[in-house]
This record gives structure tokens, C-alpha cells and sequence, in this order.
């Protein structure tokens, strides 16, 4: 920004001297312009007056400069109807919490946080949360904004128009080259790593001629009922020589949607891990680690190379009508939070990692007895019962973890936007 001719603190309902005029104009052009965009609300600029000239400032090319100038700080404010009635005013991150629960701290939408503080997963080094941050209520005025502080020092927090961030301007200082290693392992997850991490990497459903057509395991060197770490197994069927990892899976619940009947797949409980020795008719393996103990009839499938993501940016889509819960992972007639749900939604309805959506029960039905007839059949309204996160996807399908419940959840739930 070039310098103004006469510096001067700006203050609410302050005036600058004539000769800030262009640099006002500029000032509120620039509010009026951010103020207008979609996203967290943004109030009037706080302009901030420079060091007094006497004091050198080393710039980023390495010259001095002794003029004095301002710099426009946009603030990203919630909005007081999403911020918490108990919000803390100062929360200190420890191990072992999640974005999500830390968001619901402080507001309504705990799915909001994106609004809010500093996340971008398209860069190499996203800003994310790490335990020991602190994170803090400032007020200006009536306006909230969220504050957050990393071994004393304050970050930028929230998202401007455009992709720009909310800089915080703590006065001089000298700009050198530095390195700052943080290991993501140690960020603070979007929801519980250890609540997911099966699902993510191993595939969990597939059609029906997968599930037919792949190896199965015919028995073991010593010829017991059941293998384990350690053990070798025969195999037989198509097995890829260049393949040397393979995973054994058991048929589980087959999925159908609840509305059309539509087969939607076979979901598979991943039972242990291998490796290839030799390849033939019968093929030996080398189980490596189970979950389970691998018995006669479990298939094989070429381990999933993706990477566990445990961070993931909270996304509201659009859905045309809804969708159903159509099976429960671990439960049989009734699950809750922190529990994984399987829904008839998935990439050809362009679900994605991410997706928050709403879980509904179905109205029940009341008899009005003061009717005409005095049997007249009313349906009561839907009611809200949680809130889910999609974290994995596949074509017909997709796995959510129920992130808040006030009901149990049960099977063939109606799952909608919010």
C-alpha cells in the first residue's frame, strides 16, 4: 500500500486529515468490497499506524525504509447467533481432542470451523491445530472474533474473499529466513483417528462379481480350522504375481436401498494382512497381521494404497430428496455418536469426503380419535435425531461417523442436507 501523506490512527467514527482522503476512499472501498462476498461476515478495516520514523524497518529485499505508512487489517467476526451461549472465553488444545469437538465449544455449527480460523487443505502446509495452542475470544465492541496463540505468539485466523487471510499486525519486525517443522501426525484430527482408521485404508464394499471371482483361502500348511500371524495359507484362484500384498476380507451384510431395491453391494470385514511367497494352484501366503482368524472361504483382494486422511474439510452439499441409512457398522437395531453408519449415497450422487449431512427419524403415526370416523390416521413430522460426517466414499455408497446424536440412530434413517 503506498504511503499515506499524514499518518493517523483511525479509531470508530474518527476522521482522517484531508490529505488521507484517496488513502479513506481506498479504505472503505476495500470493506464495502470484502463486506459484499459470501462467507464469515467482515467488519470495517482496522487501520494500524506505522513506527515513528526515526525507527528503521529491514523490508523484505533488504533496504531500509524510514517513511511511515499504515496497513489495513480485515477481522473475521462470527456471527453472535452461531457463537455458544457457554463458549469459553479461552480454550488451551490437549491431546487427544478434535476440530470437531473443539469447534462445538465455541459455537452452534461446530461444522463451521472453516469459517471462522485458518484451514486450507489445497497447500502443502495447511494451518491446522495443535495441542498446547490456545484459543481465545476477543470482543470488539459486540463483534466475536476467535484468537489463536501458538507458544505466545498470535496467527491469522479465518478466511478472507478471494482466498486471503486476516493478517495480525503485532508491530516492527525484522524478516529473515526461517524453518518450521510440524509433523501432521500431530495435528489435531477433524474427528476421533481411532474411530476410523479401519475404514479408510482397506475397500469395504464391492460388487457382486468381485466378491465371486476373487482368490479364496482353501486351508493352511498344518491343516487347522483356523490361521493366524505367522501361518502359511493355500490360496487358490487368479493371484497376481506382481502383486505381493494382498488383504483377506469375509463376506458380510449385503447392501440394498431401502427405496428402489437396488443392489448396492457387498460390504467385506477386513479379517488379516498377507504376503505372497509363490504362485501357483494352490498359491502360498504369509499372513502378516490380522484383525480376525483367517478360516477356509475368505477371500483375497490387492491391498488399497491410500493413505489414511484424518483431517477433512467440513462441506454442506446439495442433495435432490434423501437419502437412508442402510446398514450399521458394529450394531445390529441401534447405534449412536462416534459410531459408523453405512448410507445409500456416494459418488454418482456427489457425495465426498467431508459432506456433513442430517440424520432424520420418520414420523410416527397418531390415531385422532375426535376426527370424523374417530379413527382418522395423522403422520407426525420427521424429527432431527443427529449429525454425520461422510469419510469415505464409494460409487453407490458411503461411510459416515454419526458425530452428534439426541436419539438412537437406527437402520433405514433418513439422511438429508442441513
Amino acid at each position: 500500500m503506498a504511503p499515506y501523506d499524514h499518518p493517523t490512527r483511525v479509531r470508530d467514527g474518527g476522521r482522517c486529515p484531508p490529505g488521507t482522503a484517496a488513502g479513506a476512499a481506498a479504505g472503505v472501498a476495500l470493506a464495502l468490497a470484502l463486506g459484499g462476498c459470501s462467507g464469515p461476515r467482515l467488519a470495517a478495516p482496522v487501520v494500524v499506524e506505522s513506527p515513528p520514523a526515526a525507527e528503521k524497518r529491514l523490508m523484505v529485499d533488504g533496504t531500509s525504509d524510514t517513511a511511515r505508512y499504515t496497513s489495513v487489517v480485515p477481522r473475521v467476526y462470527i456471527d453472535q447467533e452461531e457463537l455458544d451461549d457457554d463458549a469459553p472465553n479461552r480454550y488451551t488444545v490437549v491431546r487427544g481432542d478434535t476440530l470437531w469437538d473443539i469447534s462445538d465449544r465455541f459455537l452452534k455449527k461446530p461444522w463451521l470451523w472453516t469459517e471462522i480460523w485458518n484451514y486450507n487443505p489445497d497447500i502443502a502446509d495447511p494451518h491446522l491445530i495443535y495441542p498446547g495452542d490456545v484459543l481465545a475470544l476477543e470482543f470488539v465492541g459486540t463483534q466475536a472474533t476467535l484468537v489463536l496463540t501458538r507458544n505466545g505468539r498470535t496467527l491469522p485466523t479465518g478466511h478472507l474473499a478471494g482466498g486471503g487471510r486476516a493478517m495480525a499486525v503485532d508491530g516492527p519486525e525484522r524478516l529473515s529466513p526461517r524453518i518450521r517443522a510440524s509433523s501432521l501426525d500431530e495435528a489435531v484430527p477433524t474427528i476421533p483417528g481411532e474411530a476410523i482408521s479401519s475404514f479408510l485404508v482397506q475397500p469395504r464394499v464391492v460388487p457382486q462379481s468381485l466378491a465371486d471371482s476373487a482368490p479364496y483361502v482353501v486351508g493352511n500348511v498344518d491343516n487347522r480350522l483356523i490361521s493366524a500371524v505367522g501361518h502359511e495359507i493355500y490360496v487358490r484362484g487368479d493371484v497376481d504375481p506382481a502383486t505381493t500384498a494382498y488383504g483377506i476380507y469375509r463376506k458380510g451384510e449385503t447392501l440394498r436401498d431401502p427405496l428402489s431395491g437396488e443392489l448396492l453391494g457387498h460390504e467385506l470385514d477386513h479379517v488379516a494382512d498377507t504376503k505372497l511367497l509363490a504362485v501357483g494352484d494352490p498359491s502360498t501366503l504369509l499372513i502378516t497381521r490380522n484383525r480376525m482368524e483367517t478360516v477356509s472361504g475368505d477371500i483375497l483382494l490387492p491391498m488399497d494404497g491410500t493413505e489414511a486422511q484424518h483431517h477433512f474439510v467440513p462441506r454442506l452439499p446439495t442433495i435432490s430428496g434423501e437419502g437412508r441409512i442402510v446398514s450399521l457398522v458394529n450394531a445390529l437395531t441401534r447405534t449412536g455418536r462416534d459410531q459408523v453408519v453405512v448410507l445409500n449415497l456416494g459418488e454418482r450422487s456427489s457425495i465426498r469426503t467431508g459432506d456433513v449431512l442430517a440424520i432424520e427419524s420418520r414420523g410416527q403415526q397418531l390415531v385422532d380419535h375426535r376426527a370424523a370416523g374417530g379413527r382418522e390416521r395423522v403422520d407426525l413430522p420427521d424429527t432431527r435425531t443427529g449429525v454425520l460426517m461422510v469419510f469415505r466414499t464409494f460409487e453407490k455408497v458411503s461411510y459416515a461417523l454419526v458425530m452428534e446424536s439426541t436419539r438412537p440412530i437406527g437402520l433405514n434413517d433418513i439422511v438429508t442436507g442441513i
